[in-house]
């Protein structure tokens, strides 16, 4: 059997047949920041520039209020992150409805993410700068839309090939990026699979929520007011359901591949 269909199914079966444990485990640390940015946008929807001479300051209080819900989110999304991998890789539960907190675990883990993140923007920029002087050059037309899709995917593949570094750093493990990148060398084909369908789903769900609960609103875009199709508060918490779900199956694909290439479990 495909290892990429065998490691998809695992990914499925990992967060659908624990999705109680999940929930416990991270739903109350990505249901408080995701209201939280719920909140902010609509304090911004309702500023509207000019109406008061309060107006400057309410923005630079939501900015600064954005910032620092920023931060707390950063360390409450690694939290959860931290706890579903040790509780798929070392069983360790948590505490009612958060996972044991271990600070170590969650700094190194946020510091990882870090490098994660700088590297893959890096690789955005120069595949950017790629795709961008084949279309200049080629005039490539409706191959355009393909070429970035293709970067789109190619940049997910290389961060999953680095990303093996994460559940390492939730287990207390000691993992280089070389180290990840060649622990996943012999399937580097096959991730391409899970990413796809992953991709799709992702999509096809937020157009079925858009398509259900959207609702035509006014916005300003560089001084111009235009109308922009955006989800009712019904939507809103389908998308922040989805959005938690998406995260989770992201992470199962990480400790998935951690646990097969890197410990040796089998994919059953």
């Amino acid at each position: 059997m495909d290892y990429g269909y065998q490691l998809l199914r695992h990914v499925v079966r990992q967060v659908f047949g624990n999705l109680k444990e999940a929930a416990q485990l991270t739903l109350l640390l990505f249901l408080v920041p995701f209201i939280g940015f719920v909140l902010l946008w609509g304090s911004l929807a309702g500023l509207m520039p000019g109406t008061s001479g309060d107006a400057a300051p309410a923005a630079g209080g939501i900015l600064l209020g954005g910032l620092l819900l920023l931060g707390v989110t950063a360390l409450a999304y690694c939290w959860a992150a931290v706890g579903w991998h040790r509780y798929v890789l070392l069983e360790e539960t948590g505490n009612g409805i958060l996972p044991q907190w271990h600070p170590d675990r969650v700094l190194s883990y946020l510091g990882r993410v870090i490098l994660v993140v700088l590297i893959t923007v890096l690789a955005a920029i120069a595949g950017g700068v790629v795709v961008g002087l084949v279309t200049a050059t080629t005039q490539a037309g409706g191959g355009t839309l393909i070429l970035w899709v293709g970067l789109v995917f190619g940049i997910s593949w290389v961060a999953t090939r680095i990303g093996l570094i994460l559940p390492a750093a939730a287990v207390g493990a000691r993992m280089t990026f070389g180290e990840s990148w060649a622990a996943t060398r012999p399937v580097s084909g096959q991730i391409l699979l899970p990413l796809i369908v992953i991709a799709i789903v992702t999509v096809l769900v937020d157009q079925v929520i858009l398509l259900l609960f959207g609702q035509t609103t006014q916005v300003e875009v560089f001084g111009q007011i235009q109308d922009q199709v955006v989800p009712a508060l019904p939507g809103q918490i389908l998308n922040g359901i989805a959005y938690w779900l998406q995260v989770l199956v992201n992470l199962a694909l990480m400790t998935t591949l951690y646990g097969n290439l890197v410990e040796g479990r089998p994919l059953n």
